[in-house]
This record gives C-alpha cells, structure tokens and sequence, in this order.
C-alpha cells in the first residue's frame, strides 16, 4: 500500500478517460453509481478506499483537501523533520547534480537511496532504507492506517524469519517479497481474484528482471500478455453459480486486452536476450501451454497469439 503523495500523471488521466471500456459502459448506461464499486469489485472498492486516505494528490492540494491538511500533531516527532531538503546522498552527503526522482543508487557510495514525501511538511527529501519506512509509518498513523501498515510489517517480518530458518542464512528484500506474493498467488486463485492474481504475477516478474533472470521475467511478462487475453477478473470469492454466470471470472470476448505497459516489458528484455520473433512466439506458446492446463482458461494459447505477433515482427 502506497503512503503519501500521488505523482501527477498527465498521460495516465487521458489514458483512464479514453478508454473504449470507459466509454463503452458510460454510452450503454452500464456505469455503476458512486460508491457501488464494492457490488461488482468487492476487493477493489476496500484497496480504492484504503489507497484514497493513504495518499493525496496534486488535486487535493489546490482543492485545500482536509486529508492534506491533517494536523502535523498527529505526526510523532523524530530525526526526520530535521533532513534538510536538498541534492545529497543520506549515506556519504555527497552532493548530487539534482534531486533524484525515486530510488537510485548513490554514484559515489552505491547505496540506494529513497525519495518520500514528509507527512509534517509535504516536503520531498532523500533518505536511507530505515528512514523511508518510518516515514511510511507516519503517513499509515496520520490516515489512521496504522494497524494496516503495523499487519504488512508483522507479515514481512515472519516471512523473512520463516526463510532464514529454512535456509540458515539472511534472506535479501526480493527473496522475502517473492515468498508474499506466492501466498498472495493462493490467496487470489482460491477467491477467483484473477485480475490480483495477474498483477502478483507481474510484481513477480519485476522482480526477476531487477535480478537480471531475463528469460524467467520475458516468460512471466508473456504469461501476463496471455492471462489478460483471457479477460480476467475479480470475483471476491463468490460461489454461486447464476452470479458467476453473469460475471465470469474469465471473459475473453468484453475483458481481453493487451496492456502496451507490458509489451514495453518484453520488447525491452528482449533487447537484452536478442531473441528472434519465432522464438518468442515458441516461449509463449510453451510456458503458456503449462498456464492454460492448470488455470482452465476458456483461449488457448494457439489462438490468443494471433493478438500478440503484431508486435514481434
């Protein structure tokens, strides 16, 4: 879960208000009323709830929200409020060229080093690893989502001990997120959650490509392609069958889609793997061949991929 400020995007709003999804349901009257979200997207209405007091944007500043204004009392005072806003690296302070925009590494010291925004002040200011989570921690106390962020931490924390103690060494950050997302992956299959499932699947495979694996994140990236072809959705564990006839948890005729985002993913680790468009073409069909038996989807992977070679030409 996100805490703080929303970064402003001006391609993302065009992009939501373009849709042809968007448009179609607007133009057919199908468009649910404010705040009945949790009837067709129980799951999604909570995060969108949760993710909306956690964060603010530029909107909300110009709007003089109350959510921006919370007052700083809320804030516990600590070092943080006294990082001074400015172009060097919280490690060695060495100076940068410019403010980073997000994580990066210190060219100097190789550290990585975090940009957030300051709940007491909204100001960005650069910080270590242990600064930036207590710094998220008081975002989680000021939109009174303590508890929440208090349950991931707990949740982490029990991850990393359970594999330090399967394999008597420290576990790195990826290794732990890697054994959350499996649980998650369970989680959203057994409540026919396949629209989270998906995006578990894609957190996965930025992390096999942050750890250079290549051809194991060209093969999940491809899985994803082929999951949205399906037209996944978000069934919030609903069991009767009249209503999941009527919202499937797989519906490739209205929901399939091949997210550009993703194609981006592919093209670009491919640039790396320098694979020819056939042999692209084989991973998909063979690494999807796998997915299609175990998840049952209603396309296979033959004929999802006449939707896909338009972009490995």
């Amino acid at each position: 879960m996100k805490f703080g400020f929303r970064m402003p995007s001006l391609k993302r709003r065009i992009a939501a208000r373009t849709s042809w999804k968007r448009i179609v349901r607007h133009s057919l009257g199908l468009k649910m009323p404010r705040g009945y979200g949790f009837l067709t997207n129980p799951k999604k209405a909570l995060y969108n709830k949760v993710y909306r007091k956690t964060t603010f944007g530029i909107e909300d500043i110009f709007k003089g929200n109350k959510k921006v204004s919370a007052p700083s009392n809320n804030v516990p005072k600590s070092d943080i409020d006294q990082i001074k806003v400015e172009a060097k690296c919280p490690y060695c302070h060495t100076p940068l060229n410019k403010m980073p925009g997000a994580k990066t590494k210190c060219p100097s010291c190789g550290n990585y080093m975090y940009v957030r925004t300051r709940p007491s002040d909204k100001q960005r200011v650069v910080v270590t690893k242990q600064q930036a989570d207590e710094i998220e921690e008081q975002w989680s106390i000021v939109s009174g989502t303590h508890d929440q962020y208090l349950e991931q931490k707990r949740e982490y924390q029990d991850e990393k001990d359970r594999l330090k103690g399967k394999f008597g060494q420290e576990p790195s950050d990826h290794d732990v997120k890697w054994g959350l997302l499996n649980k998650e992956l369970i989680e959203h299959a057994q409540n026919g959650d396949w629209g989270l499932y998906r995006n578990a699947r894609l957190s996965m495979g930025d992390i096999l490509r942050q750890e250079m694996k290549l051809q194991d994140a060209l093969e999940t990236y491809l899985e994803i392609c082929y999951i949205d072809l399906n037209g996944p959705s978000n069934t919030g564990g609903i069991r009767d069958v009249a209503l999941l006839k009527e919202y499937p948890s797989f519906d490739p005729t209205n929901n399939a889609i091949v997210a550009p985002g993703i194609i981006d993913y592919i093209q670009g680790v491919n640039k790396k793997l320098g694979l020819s468009a056939e042999a692209i073409k084989k991973t998909y069909l063979d690494h999807n061949q796998k997915v299609y038996t175990s998840l049952r989807l209603p396309v296979s992977p033959e004929n999802s991929w006449s939707k896909m070679e338009e972009y490995f030409k």
